[in-house]
């Protein structure tokens, strides 16, 4: 499942909470959605991005600080052409990738490219198995019928033993009632949901991920319904559903919806950057995706090692973070509980095994609609 670079990562973590074995890189701000609960594309427009040689010089410099696990996310990552060679250039430095996608443009020659070169690990979106309210939380029409086909594509082209597909999916107002029959869907297909609540700008705040659509945030009349479905999520989580989050996340997960702050920080701060960062589109470093540092740092950088050792700009990290309300975005909480949390170390490694013993087989698009309409049907 893990290389041995990322393995040594992840024991290192866990020995000294202090090395950065998961990273996020944003590697363009283009998207064929118009999604209302994510503004990370027009929070990152201004950055471009970067090329094959540069992303050549990110992985050496990763490589240098210990790194480990690296998501390619966007904006939509299939929309680069070259996103097979960025994932071998990862793959071939020992560094494990996992990818990300809408599904509306993922063609199945792209993805068996990136197999083939050494991707084994997925996300694609599904807040929905209805396909008019997918369609409008995505503002595309068509885009869940893609969603599913791509689904289809990844079931037939990735690995069917040692690989985590998972559904990333956004709890909100709109889809409360939905989510068991999301991890229904995909347990039964062998896949896993990856769940997150939304995050909301407030009038005073405005960090760069969240939503602005207030609507899709959840409201106090609706905490009981909240509850009810959480008490839902842990049975079937220990009835042996493919939720991927842990207990411990889901707990926060309740909390943050009903008090807008989390519970996984330690002391009130996230780890960032000792165990995760963002990199941006054109290369610099951010503390995470919501928060920005005023002076740039790039990965591209050869200094780049030297100045994320250094204790002058971690001081300068922490006096951000430290005034951060906190988020729940699965990202960095499951990191910081994989290396801070006993139990949530032991569902790792039980789910390892899992990954490892599990042989997943191929899906048609039809074959798909056919277990959604029959979940939707019996419930």
């Amino acid at each position: 499942m893990f290389s041995l670079t990322t393995k040594f990562s992840i024991i290192k973590a866990l020995v000294t909470k202090n090395s950065p074995f998961y990273i996020q890189f944003f590697i363009n701000s283009r998207c064929n959605l118009k999604c209302k609960m994510c503004s990370i594309v027009s929070s990152n427009k201004e950055y471009k991005e970067v090329s094959l040689d540069d992303i050549r010089k990110i992985v050496k410099n990763l490589v240098k600080i210990g790194a480990g696990v690296v998501l390619l996310t966007g904006g939509e990552p299939f929309l680069r052409e070259d996103l097979p060679e960025i994932v071998r250039i990862f793959t071939e430095s020992g560094l494990n990738v996992r990818l990300q996608t809408a599904g509306l443009i993922t063609k199945k020659e792209a993805l068996k490219a990136c197999v083939e070169a050494g991707a084994k690990d997925i996300c694609v979106s599904l807040d929905s198995l209805d396909k008019e309210k997918q369609d409008f939380i995505n503002g595309v029409k068509g885009s869940w019928e893609k969603a599913i086909q791509t689904i289809a594509n990844i079931s037939d082209v990735f690995p069917k033993r040692g690989k985590v597909c998972a559904l990333g999916c956004v709890l909100s107002s709109y889809n409360l009632e939905e989510i068991p029959l999301i991890v229904k869907f995909a347990t039964k297909i062998g896949w896993y949901v990856s769940l997150v609540p939304v995050h909301v700008n407030q009038q005073n705040n405005s960090y760069a991920f969240r939503s602005h659509d207030k609507s899709f945030a959840i409201e106090p009349n609706q905490h009981k319904s909240v509850d009810d479905l959480f008490e839902k999520l842990f049975t079937m989580k220990r009835e042996g559903f493919n939720l991927f989050d842990s207990e411990t996340y889901l707990k926060s997960s309740l909390y943050f919806i009903k008090n807008g702050t989390p519970l996984w920080r330690k002391k009130g701060i996230c780890d960032s950057p000792n165990l995760y960062f963002v990199i941006l589109p054109n290369g610099d470093f951010s503390i995470c995706c919501d928060n920005r540092i005023e002076d740039k740092v790039s990965l591209i950088d050869d200094r780049f090692p030297e100045v994320y050792f250094d204790k002058i700009f971690r001081k300068s990290i922490y006096e951000i973070k430290s005034k951060c309300i906190g988020c729940q975005y699965g990202s960095y909480p499951e990191m910081s509980l994989m290396v801070r949390d006993l139990g949530t170390v032991v569902e790792r490694v039980v789910m390892a095994r899992k990954v490892e013993k599990n042989l997943t087989r191929s899906y048609s698009c039809e074959e798909l609609l056919t277990i959604i309409d029959e979940i939707k049907k019996n419930g």
